[in-house]
């Protein structure tokens, strides 16, 4: 008895070395999301404005047979997986997988970004061109241009058709879903809502248009880097939330086992003190 009673502390004792692991990884973790969420929530009107200006031109003038405006055409894809660096996000790392893979073909190009992603690819034999750090810090602007760099060369001398990021989706604390975001050729929207302001463009909307994609591919492609920090953020504070009460609840249950096991030995004494002074 005495033996299992030195086993159950130190498992209670490792319980809650984990439980306070656990609790500090979590606010760790949210600590850096207020931060994220603070700059995803700055980055969103600039993005949405140079959305809008992009989808203007292109309803507004019809430049659907531009290059960088153009039909579904066959060919490789040019595809970044967005993934953390670590592990313990819960589910995150294998739902970003599982959207990727229901979208990628052996054929196309991918460049991961994240130590999780370039696992992945490299488990799935996809045909992986470059990989980056994703980093424990909130992404620079800085960081995008080595990434981005690859896939323009690719699609401008026409070794692929398409760029596409699989990322996960920031929605709130608590929701963040995986999603394929198109980027070029930059596609009609359908849901587009003109504001009804009259613009006039200068020299013409295909110059225009030609110079702004530059920016507009750098301002989604950080918006997708900054909303898959987030997600990582948000995933982990959940996960380390919910190891922590397991842990806990673990500690209890085995403290209460200890305290009844404790209970009975010194009950088996005294009774075995009793049963002796009766004998003498």
């Amino acid at each position: 008895m005495a033996q299992n009673l030195q086993q159950l502390k130190k498992r209670i004792k490792t319980s809650q070395s984990i439980a306070q692991i656990a609790k500090a990884m979590e606010m760790i973790a949210a600590s850096k999301i207020r931060k994220a969420q603070a700059a995803v929530e700055k980055h969103n009107p600039y993005a949405k404005k140079i959305t809008y200006i992009v989808q203007k031109m292109i309803s507004d003038n019809e430049l659907e047979g531009s290059d960088k405006v153009s039909k579904e055409k066959e060919g490789r894809k040019i595809v970044f997986v967005i993934s953390p660096d670590k592990g313990l996000c819960g589910g995150l790392v294998v739902n970003l997988f599982k959207k990727l893979s229901s979208y990628v073909s052996k054929d196309d190009y991918v460049i991961a970004v994240g130590k999780k992603a370039a696992a992945g690819i490299v488990k799935y034999d996809y045909n992986v061109i470059a990989s980056f750090l994703m980093g424990t810090g909130f992404p620079r602007y800085d960081d995008i241009f080595p990434m981005i760099d690859i896939a323009r060369k690719f699609y401008l001398s026409g070794e692929a058709v398409k760029i596409a990021i699989v990322y996960t989706e920031f929605k709130n604390m608590l929701i963040h879903e995986p999603v394929i975001e198109e980027i070029l050729p930059i596609k009609p929207d359908k849901n587009f809502k003109d504001s009804g302001i009259d613009y006039i463009f200068e020299p013409s909307p295909e110059q225009v248009l030609k110079d702004i994609i530059p920016y507009y591919f750098e301002v989604e492609f950080y918006d997708a880097l900054m909303n898959a920090y987030a997600s990582e953020q948000a995933a982990r504070m959940t996960a380390m939330g919910n190891a922590k009460e397991n842990a806990n609840e673990i500690s209890a249950s085995l403290t209460n086992v200890y305290n009844k096991s404790r209970q009975e030995k010194i009950t088996n004494e005294i009774l075995d003190l009793a049963n002796g002074q009766q004998g003498l």
